[in-house]
């Protein structure tokens, strides 16, 4: 078997050959360790009233793996309406689940991703001859594959599985897997007695069955909650089954605990107030501004959230070098505000970091250490005799201690939870952050017009000094100009050493822009790799090119960081201003410029044109409407154009070819590059020549754009396309280019996707084929199987042909080339007889040109 794992299978095997279904969860384990995976189980399939149900009937989870055989969402889970049809459209049909879960359907990943499975393997058990349920494993940590060899291993464990089930299918199997199960089950009749009862049940319940169960006919088939002693909580359901003969009147129960679930949701309710309450301290924030009594609007949201909170207060550390009382509920602000705390003073009877609860005689202590009039304030305002647990949050501020916030219970000293204590920090944590705020008041404006990362001036300041700049010259406008840069390179930078490294080269450039610059020239960063420059007082637009040159100069220069050398670039686009030009018209026309330095190949400077606007706009309005097609499936259709044998004049081949209403191919298809809309060009182009392939019979060729050739994913869409419309793998034919197989700027190859096509049955060929740069070394090891000659060759071949020519030796050369790799040779742009005698002439077996027909609709 290939890619089998070794010998896991005896391992497997044996627990269930010596022990029947005794040794299910030990098969279980040493099959998970087999196949290199985290968890495996073993799932029961039920048809009732025409309705498929699932429900997990063992398992085995490793070590930090979480366990899902007590997850009441995996019992009772009616499978096409849960989402999960297309599993069991495959289980009937014997076929396995299998692959990473995010290339799964949208409606069934929630579900497998709450279980934390990355990628899964699932076969189908048939017992005498009936769907019975099904067998996986879970990798709970990487995206995989499952080789045949591992999928082949599954399903003879599955067959083993399903001869002991067959021979057990009459009894002994389900008492066993009762006995196993950790849900509590038991059996009582019509008075509550009780008759039969599994492991988990009698040891949850060692005294009988709880008196809740004595009256199981109060609500038969409707859960029901009871807390056990231990303070967990168990969900019941019970039914009402005759008993023996029809007569006696049975009750089956089963409870599910349930403790974790109902304290999961208590927490998320709490934190929910909590997110709740904070929101709406901020939006009083925004409509109020800064001021204290934000400090109570706080206090009032941590009481809310934390309902063992019946009064509170907050000091803050102020000027003076003592805490201050700014916010109480339940006591005399005003009087509390003549208290004034030294750092050593405040309620830190242990110097505590972190929300700590102390009693209300630890706080009676405290009150003793101070003096006479403050104890007094404290006693009577603070209202010191009645409080019996304190919870104290302090609040810091770049290490530094510069609030507390105090909330109180006059009840019971156990009155704070664990979880209180949480929210409470949380709640200090964002009065921090208003400390923060209020500090930093004075230094907001600076932040506000410059870029902490580099120092200079930002996109607002840079807004409003064009804004003067524009006022002041008005007719002098015109010596005045934006220059708009878009550093190249700098993503690579990111992906190959983080983002610290860019932020470095960021600073590197920024200081290498400003010193290239005249004294008054204004520099900014408009964000990202972006930058802006003003420069005025200009004699002539040649200053503004002199300057830009400068610029591109001293990016293109080696930037030497850590132990690498980068080499970057940049594009710069330039506006002159003009009369009646507002700051944002200007900034929009030196992007537009820069847009069209970028289209031309970056590493350049360009000028904003008039028609720049104009092609724009129109880009915007193609590409909405291509969306907007897509999305619809209209105004979009194949034209095919055929491949013929030369010899016998035959169609073999059909190549589909993706026309549109609003534009030719050669301006729709660089423009769904420019926008990633190529993927999903793609994939309607590749579902509709297979599904019409049907029409013609024809095998069809396929144009793959590098996009998606370095896509992973890509060829699970071809397979998923055959799948859909039916087309025999040998019938496709993907042709790529030679440009799409260089690897791009981050390293990424295409050569895997290529064998991965292969692998598939599908055929590849190269694309306009010598017009690339792929060495003979490279174009030996492809996994191709033809070459199409580009119609450029075909063409400078002349009419008629001169066998002498150098384009004649070269269309030999590629032919020769092409034959000796073992590679069918296709000649494209055959558009006379003289072009189709010399080509077959010179050996090209296959040709295609308008010599036979311009591409249309079938």
């Amino acid at each position: 078997m290939d890619g089998a794992p070794g010998t896991g299978l005896p391992q497997a095997l044996l627990p269930l050959l010596r022990e029947g279904l005794g040794g299910l969860v030990p098969a279980l384990e040493q099959a998970a360790r087999a196949l290199a995976a985290h968890r495996a189980y073993l799932f029961r399939l039920e048809e009732r009233a025409g309705t498929w149900y699932t429900s997990q009937l063992a398992e085995w989870s490793g070590p930090g793996t979480t366990p899902q055989i007590q997850n009441p969402a995996l019992q009772g889970l009616p499978m096409r309406e849960t989402g999960y049809g297309r599993w069991l459209d495959h289980f009937l049909e014997g076929r396995a689940v299998a692959g990473p879960v995010a290339s799964f359907p949208e409606e069934e990943r929630p579900l497998l991703e709450a279980q934390e499975i990355v990628s899964l393997l699932v076969v189908p058990i048939f017992v005498e001859g009936r769907l019975w349920g099904f067998l996986g494993v879970d990798d709970c940590e990487r995206e995989r594959g499952f080789a045949p060899g591992e999928e082949a291993f599954l399903r003879t464990l599955a067959e083993v599985l399903a001869r002991t089930l067959e021979l057990w299918e009459r009894g002994r199997w389900l008492e066993t897997l009762l006995e196993a199960s950790p849900f509590y089950l038991a059996r009582l009749d019509g008075e509550g007695r009780l008759l039969y009862a599994n492991p988990a049940f009698r040891q949850a319940f060692p005294q009988g069955p709880p008196p809740f169960l004595a009256k199981p006919a109060a609500a038969p088939g409707h859960p029901q909650a009871l807390f056990t002693r231990d303070g967990r909580a168990v969900e019941w359901a019970l039914l009402e089954v005759p008993g023996p003969g029809g007569k006696a009147l049975e009750v089956l129960a089963l409870g599910v605990d349930v403790t974790e679930r109902e304290e999961a949701r208590g927490r998320e309710a709490r934190w929910s107030a909590f997110r709740k309450n904070l929101l709406r301290v901020y939006e009083i924030l925004m409509a109020e501004g800064l001021s204290d009594s934000v400090f109570g609007h706080i206090l009032e949201a941590a009481m809310d959230t934390i309902p063992a909170a019946q009064a509170g207060s907050v000091t803050v550390l102020m000027e003076d070098g003592h805490y201050h009382f700014v916010a109480a509920k339940g006591y005399d602000l005003h009087a509390l505000r003549q208290v004034r705390l030294h750092p050593e003073e405040p309620l830190s009877l242990t110097g505590h970091a972190e929300a700590q609860v102390f009693t209300g005689r630890d706080l009676e202590r405290f009150n003793r250490r101070l003096d006479e009039e403050r104890r007094r304030v404290m006693e009577e305002a603070g209202r010191v005799q009645e409080i019996r647990a304190i919870l104290s949050v302090p609040v810091y501020l770049a290490g530094e201690r510069k609030a507390f916030l105090y909330l109180d219970n006059l009840e019971r000293e156990d009155a704070f939870s664990p979880l209180d204590l949480e929210l409470a920090q949380a709640f200090a944590g964002q009065l921090g952050l208003l400390l923060r705020r209020l500090e930093l008041e004075g230094q907001m404006r600076h932040l506000a017009y410059h870029d902490p990362l580099t120092g200079l001036p930002n996109r607002l300041f840079f807004l409003e000094k064009l804004a003067q700049v524009l006022k002041e010259a008005k007719q002098e406008a015109r010596g005045l100009a934006v220059l708009y840069l878009d550093l190249d390179g700098l993503k690579l930078v990111n992906d190959l050493d983080g983002h610290a490294a860019g932020d470095e080269v960021l600073r590197v450039v920024a200081a290498r822009l400003r010193a290239a610059l005249r004294p008054r020239d204004l520099l900014a960063r408009q964000g990202g790799d972006e930058f802006l420059v003003l420069l005025t007082r200009l004699k002539d637009p040649k200053e503004a090119v002199g300057v830009a040159e400068r610029l591109l100069e001293v990016v293109r220069l080696p930037l030497p960081l850590g132990s690498r050398v980068y080499h970057l670039s940049t594009s710069i686009g330039i506006a002159l201003a003009e009369p009646g030009l507002s700051p944002g018209d200007l900034l929009q026309r030196a992007d537009l410029a820069l847009y069209r330095a970028k289209g031309e190949g970056k590493d350049r400077l360009a000028f904003f044109e008039a028609h720049l606007q104009e092609a724009l706009r129109r880009e915007m309005d193609l590409l909405e409407a291509l969306r907007e097609d897509l999305v619809r499936g209209d105004g979009l259709w194949l034209a095919y154009q055929p491949i013929v044998d030369l010899e016998s004049g035959e169609k073999v081949a059909l190549e589909a070819l993706l026309r549109w209403r609003l534009a030719p191919p050669a301006e729709f298809i660089p423009l769904a590059e420019r926008h990633r809309l190529m993927p999903e060009l793609g994939r309607w182009v590749l579902r509709r020549a297979c599904g019409e392939r049907g029409r013609h019979g024809l095998p069809v060729h396929v144009n793959v754009s590098p996009v998606e050739l370095l896509d992973p994913s890509y060829p699970e869409r071809v397979a998923e396309a055959l799948e859909a419309t039916g087309c025999p793998p040998g019938d496709l034919v993907l042709e790529v280019t030679e440009t799409s197989l260089i690897p791009d700027e981050r390293g990424r190859d295409a050569t895997q996707t290529l064998q991965a096509l292969r692998g598939l049955g599908v055929r590849v060929f190269l694309d306009d084929f010598g017009s690339g740069y792929s060495s003979l070394e490279r174009l030996a090891g492809l996994a191709v199987d033809g070459v199409k000659l580009g119609q450029a060759f075909t063409r400078a071949l002349g009419c008629p042909p001169n066998p002498e020519s150098p384009a004649a030796r070269l269309v030999a050369a590629v032919l020769a080339l092409a034959q000796a790799l073992g590679l069918t040779a296709v000649a494209e742009g055959i558009e006379d007889e003289a072009a189709l005698d010399y080509l077959k002439g010179l050996g090209f077996p296959l040709g295609q040109g308008f010599l036979w027909g311009r591409p249309a609709p079938l």
